[in-house]
């Protein structure tokens, strides 16, 4: 497992509870709900800059890259 990565939201279905996250130069990263550490409702906006743990099971196709304790990074004005 790789630690404290740094990615931007791709793409993220709030019905679902799922999407994409994308690092520079790497295969996107799947993401659940469950895994974004907040409090209330768990949601990532499209563009929205996060940290994250990344978890690798070359056993499964799609969700081979797992994003796991995800956090929103604070914007800065």
């Amino acid at each position: 497992m790789r630690h404290d990565i740094r990615g931007v939201c791709k793409i993220y279905d709030d019905v679902e509870g799922w999407g994409w996250i994308s690092i520079e130069g790497e295969a996107d990263v799947w993401v659940h709900f469950s895994s974004i550490q907040m409090d209330g409702f768990k949601s990532l906006t499209i563009g929205e800059a996060v940290s994250f743990d990344l978890e690798e099971n070359p056993d499964l196709k799609e969700q081979s890259r797992r994003a796991v304790n995800v956090k929103k990074l604070a914007k800065f004005t």
